[in-house]
């Protein structure tokens, strides 16, 4: 059987691995000149291995059990951050403490459990009597979070936030998450074609067809794996059914962006948030066991974002940062900026659950249609937005191909 997946990043190339590996052909379709999709490695000072960023995903909690394996078959390995994902000192407003937030999270949790669909974050948030200023940490913080406000947000973005309050370990993978993806990749060989996008998906009883710039692929199933946004733009023939595409058009897209400046001194491991500006900024340890001399920042929101004037490079969000952290020695001339929203081939950070979201729409996303099969985080249910479930989705993915 010849498999066509298109896109490369950790979906993709998971399912194409698997594929491979059971005996079956497959070629995989990369828009870019590189693998890993939204994950992105890279080192922020040329030549300097102890400044190495994510410039896409980063953080791996706990749970990532497949994500664990497929390291250990590549041999790679996973470093401590020493600071904590989940636990962020707010600043920017009233004092908050940490168990006022967790108190907050309990509650508004609660309200969310008990809430109808299409109640929204901001609906249930109602529900704290407590100080305003807690609750602006909370939402501050899970707003950022998603990428979306709270009036879009679906109050069940938070079933369960209030663990996500209590101090757990945090890691990268020592050397970059973007290893995995190589790593994937290199068992693939000469099946990865990159800078080759796909244009159309065309699909039938006797097999698929994937137009590109190059020419035509054709195979006996796809896997399309890329984001969201981009989805809704690939033209299929025949088109998709009518319920699949009005899930794709309630699917919510996330906005963020991260920010990454030099130290020019040491210093320990940190989480602070931003509290009115809607990002949070952290010093992290290596594979060395080292602090990275690099401030880390995620900011979210499209309000958010456009207040840190995003669009126009980095200068005004590298000063926030600077004032917020005033703590540190920061290298602001040498900031590096990316985002997502803006990318031809990404369009969103990731997955955003919505008031929009209409229930069983996960089912519906991830279903196959005939021949024509999808992965991507967007696909992964409690998983979405997540590196873990980008793989999941690609191992899920792979599997209905096998069992045809």
């Amino acid at each position: 059987m010849r498999v066509v997946v298109v896109g490369a990043g950790f979906a993709g190339l998971m399912a194409a691995d698997l594929l491979a590996r059971s005996g079956q052909e497959v070629v995989v379709l990369e828009a870019r000149d590189r693998v890993g999709g939204r994950v992105w490695s890279q080192e922020l000072i040329p030549g300097d291995p102890r400044t190495v960023i994510e410039r896409g995903a980063e953080f791996v909690l706990d749970g990532y059990d497949v994500m664990r394996t497929v390291l250990a078959e590549l041999g790679l390995e996973l470093a401590d951050t020493t600071m904590s994902y989940y636990e962020r000192e707010p600043r920017g407003g009233d004092p908050a403490t940490a168990q006022e937030l967790t108190n907050c999270a309990e509650l508004v949790a609660a309200a969310a459990a008990g809430a109808p669909p299409g109640t929204s974050l901001a609906d249930a948030a109602s529900a704290w009597a407590g100080s305003p200023a807690v609750l602006a940490a909370f939402l501050s913080r899970v707003t950022v979070t998603h990428g979306a406000d709270a009036e879009i947000l679906a109050a069940a973005s938070v079933a369960g936030i209030a663990s996500d309050f209590t101090r757990r370990p945090s890691w990268r993978v020592a050397g970059g998450n973007q290893r995995l993806a190589d790593g994937l990749a290199g068992r693939l060989g000469p099946a990865v074609r990159l800078n080759c996008p796909a244009r159309s998906v065309e699909h039938g009883q006797d097999g698929v067809r994937v137009v590109t710039g190059d020419g035509v692929v054709t195979g006996d199933a796809v896997i399309v794996a890329v984001p969201m946004a981009v989805l809704r733009r690939l033209p299929f023939s025949p088109p998709l059914p009518a319920d699949r595409l009005a899930a794709w058009r309630r699917a919510g897209l996330g906005h963020n962006a991260k920010l990454h400046v030099p130290l020019s001194a040491p210093v320990p491991a940190s989480a602070v948030q931003s509290v009115p500006d809607r990002f949070w900024t952290w010093t992290a340890t290596d594979g060395s066991g080292l602090v990275q001399p690099v401030l880390h920042v995620f900011g979210g929101t499209q309000e958010g974002l456009a207040a840190l004037d995003v669009a126009h490079g980095p200068a005004t969000w590298a000063r926030r940062a600077a004032a917020l952290r005033s703590d540190l020695a920061l290298d602001t001339s040498q900031a590096l900026l990316t985002t997502w929203n803006d990318d031809p081939w990404a369009g969103e950070s990731y997955t955003a659950l919505t008031a929009n979201v209409a229930p069983g729409d996960d089912e519906v996303i991830a279903a196959p249609a005939g021949r024509v099969h999808f992965a991507g985080e967007h696909t992964a249910g409690d998983w979405a937005g997540l590196m873990e479930g980008a793989l999941r989705s690609g191992a899920r993915a792979a599997g209905e191909v096998l069992a045809r």
